[in-house]
């Protein structure tokens, strides 16, 4: 089950995708459409992890993994994620939970 909201981890890539609840994931024709790579991931607000599995003309199916991702490398990703979007002082960035980091993700995405 997940932890709303969540973010996708493209491989290779530091563009995060914030998605803020399960209604959103559900009805974003582009999220659902998506061509996803076996290594894409998303990311809850606990840090649980998820992959995205393809079914031929069905919705994404999440997956969940044994992995989970510390804070440490979730501020990791929201810093190359900001420094990509050409914000100023990524290296102050700091959250206390990796809820609060999706939430620097979502502002980032606003402005």
């Amino acid at each position: 089950m997940v932890n709303w909201p969540a973010i996708i981890k493209h491989a290779g890539d530091a563009e995060l995708v914030y998605i803020s609840d399960q209604a959103q994931w559900e009805s974003d024709s582009e999220l659902q459409q998506a061509a996803y790579d076996e290594t894409d991931l998303l990311i809850d607000s606990q840090g649980h992890t998820f992959n995205l599995a393809m079914r031929d003309k069905q919705p994404v199916q999440l997956q969940p993994r044994d992995q989970s991702i510390s804070l440490v490398e979730m501020l990791g990703m929201v810093k190359a994620h900001a420094a990509q979007k050409g914000s100023c002082c990524v290296a102050k960035l700091y959250a206390p939970t990796i809820k609060d980091a999706l939430a620097i993700v979502a502002s980032l995405d606003e402005s």
